[in-house]
């Protein structure tokens, strides 16, 4: 008798798989996901970076309806607390992304 390796399918359950989503908040959210990724990935040191972080700071406040930005800052303060190291990220790159969205989280609050 010979064995036949078999190809073993793995699925990450979701960390929340009853979650439910809001459909009309996608663009919201995703403008304010694009904003903290700018906003991370400004280059040109420290006041390159708090410009960034101004720039991000209006964005979210002139493009995010204030009805929504509270939904909005509970879908950023979900992904915040289930960014996993060092599943996602390495522990500095978590605490940028983590540090981010806080300041994301606070403008919309």
């Amino acid at each position: 008798m010979f064995l036949v390796p078999r190809k073993l399918e793995m699925m990450e359950l979701l960390a929340d798989p009853y979650a439910m989503s809001d459909e009309k908040l996608i663009p919201a959210v995703e403008i304010a996901l694009k904003s903290v990724c700018v906003s991370l990935l400004a280059q040109g040191g420290p006041s390159a970076h708090d410009a960034a972080l101004n720039e991000m700071k209006e964005n979210l406040q002139t493009q995010i309806s204030k009805d929504e930005a509270r939904d909005v800052a509970s879908s950023l303060a979900y992904l915040r607390d289930r960014v996993g190291v060092p599943r996602d990220l390495p522990l500095a790159s978590a605490r940028q992304l983590r540090a981010h969205l806080n300041a994301a989280i606070d403008v919309l609050h």
